[in-house]
């Protein structure tokens, strides 16, 4: 009574728990009694204690009907069964039948092959020889349909993992396949996109060209033939010829300078800008670069303070620097007040030679600060006295200084001068 009523409570409290936690925990604790119980019957079926062996296993018939563990009770059954095979053949076989039911109701096969092997025991031992066999036919039947079932199950895994693999590699392959055609896509739309830029900037320098050597090579050209027909025709009195001679002097350093820009920009793209690098001493460039400028500062009495010491080696192609270098003194005086000054002054920081040329003349309007080292920008420009520039000589400096592992910058204030800066590698010593 006492069990009968513990087994009421604990269905009914297994029925009211919490969903999905309370019942698995009482059917896990109601297993694991039925266990305790089961493993003392067989401890006294070993010892050869039948009657306690049959006590221990009715009371866990008992337990499992009690807590519906329906495949629990066809095993009590069965194990009943088979220990009184040797005293009561008849209950024997009503239990193994009982079990028999439960295990087909539950559709256990090798549940049901176990009893029928002991049912075909049991009628072997009662002298029916045919329902011996019989029950032995039947168990080895669903023996060899548990393991086509088995195998068939085994199979389908099978197939159903080389499905997952054949999916997972088409994926893979398919994924690989589009990373390299989405990279192959990128690689010649970035290609492109860089040659249509260089497209565009080409065009727009020989555009830029063509109306330097048409504007500031062919009018200077033109104007100094006039000049020199005024002059051969004796037209003019020796005050208007010594203007015309200035004028023409002027005219002639200007298209000189413009002609020499151009030729070295064509020898830059010809040769692709190649430098070639060796120890140059800076200090003998900057001279030399004012050497052949002194005239044009003079012109326009202009003061030149530079560096009186020698030797600041650096890394660079000599001929381009030497562009550089006069290319910027000569912007300098050209945009530079008459009677100003020029300071051109040249420092070691860490690796580096710092050269910085520094006008007090008409600066950079801050609109085209943005785009005086742009590529493919070319911008006319006037100096303080109507001097033409291209911005040709600029854009050549900077593809120079780039070419030679360098850095040229600037910093200007308008009406307040400009300061460029070329920063190069130091030669070692």
């Amino acid at each position: 009574m006492k069990i009968c009523l513990s087994t009421y409570l604990l269905v009914f409290f297994g029925i009211l728990g919490c969903k999905g936690q309370v019942r698995p925990t009482y059917n896990t604790i109601h297993v694991n009694t039925y266990k305790k119980i089961t493993d003392s019957a067989k401890a006294h079926a070993l010892k050869g204690d039948t009657t306690k062996a049959l006590y221990y296993h009715k009371q866990a018939l008992l337990h499992t009907r009690a807590h519906g563990l329906q495949e629990h009770e066809a095993h009590t059954l069965m194990h009943i069964g088979i220990l009184l095979k040797g005293q009561d053949t008849s209950q024997s076989r009503s239990y193994l039948k009982n079990a028999l039911k439960i295990a087909e109701r539950l559709n256990k096969h090798e549940l049901r092959a176990n009893i029928l092997l002991a049912m075909s025991s049991v009628y072997k031992q009662q002298q029916n020889y045919k329902e011996s066999l019989a029950a032995l036919e039947a168990h080895q039947k669903l023996l060899q349909d548990i393991f086509r079932k088995s195998r068939a199950q085994e199979t389908a895994k099978l197939r159903a993992e080389e499905n997952r693999q054949r999916e997972r590699a088409i994926f893979l392959t398919v994924m690989i396949s589009l990373t390299l055609l989405i990279a192959i896509f990128a690689f010649y739309y970035q290609r492109t996109k860089r040659l249509n830029k260089a497209l565009f900037q080409s065009n727009q320098i020989k555009d830029t060209l063509f109306s330097i050597i048409g504007h500031d090579l062919r009018g200077p050209a033109g104007s100094i033939m006039q000049a020199l027909e005024m002059v051969d025709a004796d037209l003019l009195d020796e005050q208007e010829e010594r203007q015309v001679i200035k004028l023409l002097k002027q005219q002639s350093r200007s298209f000189n300078e413009t002609l020499n820009t151009l030729l070295s920009w064509a020898s830059a793209q010809l040769k692709g800008a190649q430098p070639h690098i060796t120890s140059v001493d800076a200090m003998t460039t900057i001279k030399k670069s004012l050497d052949l400028l002194m005239a044009q500062a003079v012109a326009k009495d202009i003061s030149i303070n530079s560096p009186n010491y020698h030797d600041l080696p650096v890394m660079a192609d000599r001929d381009q620097l030497d562009f550089v270098i006069r290319n910027l003194v000569s912007n300098a005086i050209k945009f530079s007040y008459t009677g100003g000054q020029i300071d051109i002054t040249t420092e070691k920081r860490d690796n580096a030679a710092i050269i910085a040329i520094h006008d007090h003349g008409k600066g950079i309007p801050a609109d085209k600060q943005r785009q005086l080292f742009a590529e493919g920008r070319l911008n006319s420009t006037f100096g303080t006295k109507g001097e033409k520039g291209t911005g040709l000589g600029l854009m050549l400096s900077w593809d120079f200084i780039r070419a030679n592992r360098g850095r040229i910058w600037f910093d200007s204030n308008e009406d307040n001068g400009t300061t460029f800066y070329i920063s190069l590698p130091l030669a070692a010593v």
